[in-house]
């Protein structure tokens, strides 16, 4: 199980950190036709999204082999054309994806901003139910997005876009370009928050470049803050790749058991949840906010 530090369970308490969800988070999910069916990773949509590619596409299955997505994708994206959006909505939006446990323990740490990577829009949704509509949804390209994160509303921000806009969706080297430049706004409100609050990532990588260079500003123009914290499967990382993200990153690994499909990442933040709820007691009871 995870041990959670007490300071980051304090700053959940105290509504001073931020969720950054992955597609791990979503991988928990079952299709509502299927219950063999779950989102697709990253990878395995731009499996499924080569697939339909015509020849020649050798080149295409080398970038995937090589991880590097942004270019295999931009391919993949101007090959399929027309066909581009059939694709997300088949494997996104068809399979009608049912929310899990895990969303629920997410949504119960009542943390006012989730930051997501994920495209589909299962936690949104579920959150939207949860609340009765009062948590807000907000995309990166969205004029408003400082306001709201300003504000004292619960919101989820959606990083990379949504299935809903497919033609604003972040999936290709071209996309990063262009969302960086055109929505610099958004990127700033980033680093911002990465200042502000202890970002706990969930169910995510290190391959996002903007995630990459956020923790690597923030390590550097502030040497000796708090650290940022990610889970990960234990062993996923040789001791010393997890040293180097912790110095330029200044970023902490906790480690868990991936067996059984992940189920002591779900039981952990299960725990969480309880501890949370706890330190805010006592937090009321002190009056110590």
């Amino acid at each position: 199980m995870i041990v959670w530090p007490q300071q980051l369970i304090e700053d959940i308490a105290r509504r001073r950190a931020i969720l950054f969800l992955g597609s791990g988070v979503s991988k928990n999910s079952v299709s509502e036709l299927d219950n063999n069916v779950r989102p697709p990773t990253w990878e395995e949509f731009l499996r499924a999204a080569v697939a339909r590619c015509g020849n020649p596409k050798r080149h295409i299955e080398a970038l995937l082999s090589r991880h590097d997505y942004l270019t295999a994708c931009e391919i993949i994206k101007y090959r399929l054309a027309d066909e581009w959006n059939a694709l997300i909505h088949d494997l996104f939006v068809a399979p009608k994806f049912r929310a899990a446990d895990i969303h629920r323990d997410i949504f119960q740490l009542d943390s006012r901003i989730v930051l997501t990577q994920n495209v589909d829009r299962i936690y949104d949704s579920f959150a939207a139910n949860e609340s009765s509509g009062t948590v807000y949804v907000k995309e990166y390209s969205n004029a408003d997005v400082g306001l709201v994160v300003r504000g004292d509303r619960r919101c989820v921000l959606k990083a990379h876009g949504s299935v809903d806009t497919p033609a604003r969706m972040i999936f290709t080297r071209e996309d990063y370009i262009r969302a960086r430049v055109e929505h610099s706004p958004f990127y700033g409100v980033l680093d911002a928050l990465s200042v502000t609050h202890t970002l706990l990532f969930v169910g995510c990588g290190l391959s996002d470049p903007d995630v990459q260079l956020m923790l690597e500003k923030y390590a550097y123009v502030f040497p000796g803050s708090r650290p940022h914290y990610m889970v990960a499967p234990r062993a996923s990382l040789h001791v010393d790749i997890e040293q180097s993200h912790k110095r330029n990153m200044n970023l902490k690994f906790l480690f868990y058991r991936a067996q059984d499909g992940h189920a002591e990442l779900r039981e952990s933040l299960h725990d969480l949840v309880g501890l949370v709820e706890t330190q805010r007691e006592l937090l009321a009871s002190t009056r110590n906010w």
